[in-house]
């Protein structure tokens, strides 16, 4: 008997002989041999540009070979139908609110019907009262009160929502936003000492403050402050007159996932309230919405109330600021989801803290005259375009970087550059992050100081790591999932490896595994316009309620075209001979002839729905976010022929590409599964034992696994590692 595995570089691994007594040789093959195996080859390919769930990957990859785990949720029928048969609907939706943690009626009746839900009495908010008191003092005396905003786009809606709501109430209000560049995040001394100078004897902050123990001190004895914050403070509180924020550790608040311009929003309720002897209404919804979308909190109970109003309010609002953005970012007359909030309103306000001054996004949405705003709405489309294009040319600079970096052995990629944009690094850092899932730090360097932004993936606590790096930096803030640095140039390869250290200490190499969470196993096929149309009731969808994912084996493609102005997206047809339905692939112009050919393979499928609307049209279609083959769970696998053939293969597969594979078993196990090959740590670890006791495998000085060339024939009952794995 002989059978025979090929790679595409004709490497040939032969086995011959039956049973127990089985010898392997290896061999090159001939150039016109060669060109015949490869009519039947199989790759085994490793794809790093694969998405974390829902995200598209971009710049055209190819995602037929991406590969990720699929992680499906699951829960009894019985629970379905008593939920669905409660609420009055389809067994699909009961199955995605129950996967939302909504499984009794009651919850699911507040879920469905967010407007119905009553906003919470802003007095639970710890210091509420203290705060209303002093600023009704301030207005009642005439007092000069500034607004202290941070530059994002919470902040922004955040001061403009305050200057409306204090403007109404007879306040004499300005504003003041630090400059990202020179002055930084939070409260600054200098400004402060400025405004007092000018004569403010109150300050109210939005977004920002809770932290800013030295500067409120420093000032007290010359004006007043009244924090108003979403961030989580430390173990010691700022001496001011009143700190509302709902993540403190006496907070009592049913909703502690407000945004920064949520917690401005129940101080304009409790003011309006004790001023106007009236609740203050949807006064302002639209400022509230989108700051609370743009700055990527939880969409559930308060802020679910807060976005779902706030969304429709945007579609009518007669904030002139307002509508010039929707002119500009060509959103005027659509029906408003998360989604416009999110890609296209949000970055542009966010785009002027970024690059410009924050205070262009606050003259905007506070602007009364119309010419006026639309000039400034102009300005600001500009200033985003020109984020997008400094961040495209620092994407193509960090990327020749990587080149030259080992990604396959990397935890922990660090790139730097020389004078990038300090405003876009946290835009630079999220996308490589979504590309190579890997934790990723970008830094800024320029005068022998680096100024870095970090991003993480689920499992490593960037915040964490960084304090336990603090010895080589200059200093750090952030949380688990995103944090910035500054760090002297000569320290930045000692830090490194104390990060790439940190991420081994953290993390299993199971983590590195891509995933989608999918709501269910469903084919596109089996589901109905009204059953989508049910689902469109979890809007507006975002952070804790995504977007429902699905996913499917065996879907067939057909009549597959290019789209978008470049061709860089695909649409085809999924079929099964009597039904079909519209898929859009973005980014997947790559895949068109795997899904061409007549002998195409069944794909595996994670998609989601979506309803095009046209022409007075409504037909149903399906968004694909991924068409590789699932990775499963680590299984046990026995160092037998087949897995040491597949082992071999995949290292001179490496070697012949120039990958550099490391004596970690582990790790060797997850780029194999990555690769489409069935592998698990133990089997690796027997496996590279099995070639050096065979003489085929040696390790350098590095750690670094070397095939020797030139082994001539082996038996494999040779080595005792495979002879006792396999019980011979």
């Amino acid at each position: 008997m002989k059978r025979q595995c090929l790679t595409s570089r004709g490497i040939t691994l032969l086995e011959s002989g039956a049973g127990q007594a089985c010898k392997w040789s290896v061999h090159i093959l001939s150039g016109a041999d060669m060109r015949q195996a490869l009519t039947k080859t199989h790759t085994f390919t490793y794809n790093r540009s694969v998405p974390q769930k829902g995200i598209p990957v971009r710049g055209g990859e190819n995602k037929m070979n991406s590969r990720e785990k699929w992680k499906i949720k699951s829960c009894p029928s019985e629970q379905k139908e008593r939920l669905a048969n409660e609420l009055g609907i389809s067994q699909l939706l009961a199955g995605v609110l129950i996967n939302r943690g909504i499984d009794t009626r009651e919850k699911g009746e507040i879920f469905l019907n967010p407007e119905k839900f009553e906003y919470l009495d802003p007095y639970l908010l710890p210091d509420m009262r203290l705060a209303v008191d002093r600023i009704i003092e301030a207005i009642s005396k005439k007092e000069k009160i500034v607004v202290y905003g941070d530059y994002d786009a919470d902040g922004i809606t955040s001061t403009s929502l305050l200057l409306m709501i204090l403007g109404e109430l007879g306040a004499d209000v300005d504003y003041y936003i630090p400059n990202r560049f020179s002055e930084g995040y939070g409260l600054n001394a200098k400004a402060l000492d400025s405004l007092a100078d000018k004569g403010t004897q109150l300050i109210i902050t939005v977004d920002c403050g809770v932290k800013s123990l030295d500067e409120i001190k420093e000032i007290n004895s010359r004006l007043d402050v009244v924090v108003t914050d979403h961030h989580i403070p430390g173990d010691e509180l700022p001496e001011a007159v009143a700190v509302v924020d709902a993540h403190r550790s006496d907070s009592r608040y049913p909703c502690p996932e407000l945004a920064g311009v949520g917690i401005a929003f129940k101080l304009c309720q409790g003011l309006w309230q004790e001023l106007r002897k009236e609740a203050l209404g949807d006064r302002g919804i639209e400022l509230v919405a989108l700051g609370t979308v743009a700055d990527s909190v939880p969409l559930i109970g308060e802020n679910r109330r807060i976005v779902s109003v706030g969304l429709k309010a945007i579609e009518k609002t007669s904030i002139v600021g307002m509508k010039a953005l929707l002119e500009v970012a060509g959103c005027s007359d659509k029906k408003i989801t998360s989604t416009h909030v999110g890609f296209y309103l949000g970055p542009r306000i966010n785009a002027t803290g970024r690059l410009r001054s924050a205070t262009i996004g606050v003259e905007l949405l506070t602007c009364d005259d119309p010419e006026k705003a639309a000039q400034l709405a102009a300005e600001i489309n500009s200033i985003n375009d020109e984020r997008k294009k400094l961040k495209d040319d620092m994407q193509l600079e960090a990327e020749e970087q990587l080149k030259n970096v080992d990604i396959d052995n990397r935890k922990v990629l660090v790139v730097v550059g020389n004078d990038w944009h300090q405003g876009v690094l946290g835009l630079l850092a999220s996308s490589l992050e979504t590309k190579y899932y890997r934790p990723v730090i970008v830094i800024s360097m320029k005068d022998g100081i680096g100024k870095g932004s970090c991003r993480s993936i689920p499992g490593f606590n960037l915040y964490e790591a960084l304090d336990r790096c603090n010895d080589v930096l200059e200093q750090f803030g952030g949380h688990e999932g995103a944090a910035g640095l500054t760090i002297r140039e000569d320290k930045i390869d000692e830090f490194t490896n104390l990060i790439e250290a940190e991420a081994s200490r953290q993390m299993t190499p199971e983590q590195f595994i891509p995933f989608y969470d999918l709501d269910q196993e469903i084919s596109p096929l089996e589901v109905n316009m009204e059953m989508v149309e049910e689902l469109e009731r979890l809007q507006p969808c975002g952070m804790k309620n995504e977007s429902p994912l699905f996913c499917c084996r065996g879907v067939r493609g057909a009549y597959a075209s290019l789209i978008g102005n470049e061709q860089q997206h695909l649409r085809f047809s999924v079929v099964d001979g009597r039904k079909s339905i519209t898929a859009l692939a973005f980014n997947m112009a790559a895949d068109i002839n795997d899904i061409s050919r007549i002998d195409t393979e069944p794909l595996d499928v994670v998609y989601e729905f979506n309803i095009n609307e046209w022409q007075d049209t409504r037909q149903l279609q399906c968004f694909i976010k991924s068409m590789g083959t699932p990775i499963g769970d680590e299984v046990e696998v026995k160092p037998d022929r087949v897995f040491l053939k597949n082992l071999y293969i995949f290292l001179k597969e490496c070697k012949t590409k120039g990958k550099r594979v490391t004596n970690d078993a582990e790790w060797l196990s997850v780029r194999m599964r990555l690769a489409g090959i069935h592998a698990q740590g133990e089997a690796c670890a027997a496996g590279l034992k099995i070639f050096e006791e065979l003489g085929l495998l040696a390790v350098d000085s590095s750690g670094t696994l070397q095939l020797v060339e030139g082994t001539g024939k082996m038996n494999l009952q040779d080595s005792p590692t495979f002879c006792r794995y396999n019980e011979l």
